[in-house]
């Protein structure tokens, strides 16, 4: 994943929102593939796993509608569930 642009303008989102902790521990929801693509490549710890790398590709895909929301959406609570985020 080199230099990826996002538009989160259009991009689809998720019916019920995945609330994570990052950083100062307030919980955020995370709406869809772009926020969520936001917070992997920009806020998440340090110490990333192999779930962190499914999900970083299966909210680019989704962002691009060439992976099912619903598919993203169950990598990142993977992701989130790895590294101790979820709410």
């Amino acid at each position: 994943m080199t230099n990826e642009v996002v538009d989160g303008r259009n991009a689809p989102r998720w019916l019920t929102p995945v609330w994570v902790r990052l950083n100062d521990g307030s919980p955020e929801a995370v709406h869809g593939p772009a926020e969520a693509l936001e917070k992997l490549m920009f806020r998440w710890p340090p110490r990333r796993g192999r779930h962190y790398r499914s999900a970083r590709t299966s909210c680019l895909a989704a962002v691009n509608r060439q992976m099912a929301q619903d598919l993203a959406r169950e990598a990142f609570i993977r992701a989130s569930l790895e590294a101790k985020l979820l709410d």
